[in-house]
């Protein structure tokens, strides 16, 4: 089986969040697991062509976006693991300083972008004649490849038969633009009706690959069912619940880079077996936060967006009483502005218990999981989330909101004593957070009782391989709709 992973963004190429780390880690999943995956993105201004050699994959591409043409080349290179990675290139819309937008807002082009890398890798196919059994699909910046492999490029041979499977990683990110945007996309305002891709006025992307895809899935079982409802459905549950037969939830994996026994980014490297390298992960993670000396209260660490979704406004509302508390905070992120100042402004109020930083760092974010005893991760909502998982990988017990992914992978020690890996809570306000907080700070004093807690987390098997065989399945009921076996 020969497949093609779609994604705006792929590590180790270009990432802003968890969409890069998954789509990359899948496709070398999937090579491992016997299918022939390859991978496509835009080719930005922040993949280094010093690591990462190009070579032009075919001859130029003629991109319609309107009543105008773009042209475009595909470049190829090596992406490790045996996966081949393909690059849209159009430097007038790729070569800016960020993917999507900057800290003021996103581009303004944005759905011209997309539409230009969704159309350029159909045409693309078309002209080379390469063929893909399955078009993976990742998030609305890729949502217009089914529709258009079922509509323009439908009489193509080398995409008339292929499956597609879309992939909902955030379904608050939808690619909402003006009406008179469809146009570029070259589909026909008779697509443009609630059944189609008309979202209360707006042309909105993300409903192309729910209309058109195949199969549709997104990355807990959790997430699958939530966002089938009013709360979560972010004004396309009424889609989804439509296509709930062919909607499927898989857990993301984490990537071999996220391995307490090998990580070269942190002070010692431990395992279940022998944990004492991480005390000295802890002593430098409060050393690189500006602490020294003996600290006995538990720390906690965060890492992230710092953002709504990422329930940030609980932080902020629990602030002044985690400062109170026998507890050390650390914060690593950067996110909407209003949420980036109150972070720092308790920081510099109470600089002997919150010590935030103010950015992403990918080493110093290694060093938190590795160093914190507990990691804080009250979201919104979590179509998944990674740093829960990697915190159980690293023995950092995780306090989380019963949500999507986070419900399904982290078991409240209090409600189940002999299986329990971390602490949740349900109820998306501060009084119940806080009775997470000191729970987990109740636990933490007895100390056999958090080893078992911290041992049992540790045990948990959350590689790739599981979930790379579960889309596998997924790709093999694609073909299957389009008439055709694996």
């Amino acid at each position: 089986m020969k497949v093609l992973i779609a994604s705006s963004e792929i590590v180790p190429f270009a990432k802003t969040g968890g969409l890069a780390d998954v789509t990359g880690a899948l496709s070398r999943a999937l090579r491992r697991a016997g299918v022939e995956a390859d991978c496509v993105l835009p080719l930005y201004r922040a993949v280094d062509r010093n690591r990462f050699p190009l070579a032009q994959a075919g001859p130029s591409v003629r991109v319609p976006l309107g009543h105008r043409e773009e042209v475009g080349t595909v470049e190829e290179t090596d992406a490790g693991g045996g996966v081949c990675a393909f690059l849209v290139r159009n430097d007038r819309y790729f070569d800016r300083e960020f993917l999507y937008g900057t800290k003021d807002g996103e581009y303004a082009d944005n759905c011209e972008r997309y539409t230009f890398f969704c159309r350029a890798i159909m045409e693309w196919l078309g002209r080379t004649g390469r063929k893909y059994d399955v078009l993976h699909c990742n998030d609305w910046q890729t949502a217009l490849l089914p529709a258009y492999g079922k509509t323009l490029y439908s009489h193509e041979d080398a995409i008339r038969e292929t499956g597609t499977v879309f992939t909902i990683h955030n379904l608050g990110y939808q690619g909402l633009f003006w009406n008179h945007d469809l146009p570029l996309t070259g589909l026909g305002w008779d697509l443009f009706n609630p059944q189609g891709l008309e979202f209360f006025g707006k042309l909105n992307l993300m409903k192309a690959g729910l209309v058109f895809a195949d199969i549709l899935s997104t990355v807990s079982p959790t997430y699958s069912r939530e966002i089938q409802t009013p709360e979560y459905g972010h004004g396309l549950d009424g889609v989804l619940h439509e296509r709930r037969e062919d909607l499927y939830g898989i857990i993301n994996g984490i990537d071999d880079d996220w391995n307490p026994a090998t990580d070269p980014l942190i002070a010692a490297r431990f395992s279940r077996e022998d944990l004492s390298g991480k005390k000295s992960c802890r002593a430098d993670l409060l050393a690189e936060f500006g602490w020294t000396g003996t600290v006995e209260e538990p720390v906690i660490g965060m890492v992230g967006r710092l953002t709504a979704q990422k329930g940030l406004d609980l932080l902020v509302e629990v602030g002044e009483w985690l400062a109170g508390q026998r507890l050390r905070v650390v914060i690593l992120g950067s996110g909407e502005r209003t949420y980036e100042e109150a972070m720092a402004d308790l920081g510099r109020k109470y600089p002997d218990r919150i010590s935030v930083r103010v950015a992403y760092d990918n080493r110093i974010a290694h060093k938190v999981e590795a160093g914190s005893d507990i990691y804080l991760m009250p979201s919104r909502y979590e179509p998944c989330g990674l740093n829960q998982i990697y915190s159980l990988k690293y023995g950092t017990v995780p306090i989380v909101r019963h949500t999507g992914g986070l419900a399904d992978t982290v078991i409240d020690a209090d409600e189940d004593p002999s299986g329990g890996t971390g602490f949740k809570f349900r109820g998306y306000n501060s009084a119940e957070l806080k009775d997470a907080v000191s729970r987990a700070m109740a636990a933490f004093a007895d100390r056999s009782r958090w080893e078992r807690i911290v041992n049992r987390g540790m045990e948990k098997d959350f590689s790739w391989g599981p979930s790379a065989r579960e889309y596998v399945a997924l790709y093999e009921k694609a073909l299957r709709k389009r008439g055709r076996q694996a």
